[in-house]
């Protein structure tokens, strides 16, 4: 083969794996997406940092390589490069390691439940003796004391529901 055929060869190669690259990269975006919940404004913006990526990456490996110039077997291999990956392993990759996260992200949410629970059942001993001690003052002091219990009652309420959120919230 000549010089030329050859380095040609070698630069489809080269756009074959670019395509790979992309693709892949793209396949991580994917799978982000399916883990992490997101409004299309988010995936508007993602889709846009990807493919400004995705483009000056391109543009540095033609200026690169071809003197900024577009070649039919640079473009063919992109795209070869993408099928490819896509066929062969791109579309198990995402759905199992999606899987794999959102097992992994639920098995965490879980754990920090039970742990939230056990905290809000230690927290739950203390309010049961605070209120026993106001429901005694309310007693004892009559009116007065119903209105502070009421304040003080509902004060605690809140605490408690707060710490709840806190330790709960995934």
């Amino acid at each position: 083969m000549s010089e030329l055929v050859t380095t040609e060869f070698v630069l489809f190669l080269y756009a074959a794996y670019f395509g790979i690259e992309i693709a892949f990269a793209y396949d991580l975006l994917r799978i982000f997406r399916r883990v992490v919940g997101h409004n299309r404004l988010a995936m508007a913006f993602e889709d846009f940092l990807y493919w400004l990526w995705a483009g000056v990456k391109a543009f540095l490996m033609l200026y690169e390589y071809h003197n900024g110039h577009l070649r039919f077997y640079t473009i063919l291999g992109v795209c070869t490069g993408i099928f490819l990956y896509t066929v062969s392993i791109g579309a198990f990759f995402v759905k199992y390691s999606a899987k794999l996260l959102n097992k992994t992200k639920s098995g965490a949410f879980k754990a920090a439940e039970k742990a939230g629970k056990r905290a809000e059942g230690v927290l739950e001993k203390p309010r049961r003796a605070a209120a026993s001690k106001l429901y005694a003052l309310k007693v004892l002091l009559g009116r007065k004391g119903r209105l502070f219990y009421r304040t003080v009652k509902k004060k605690l309420t809140v605490f408690r529901k707060m710490i709840k959120i806190i330790l709960l919230k995934h």
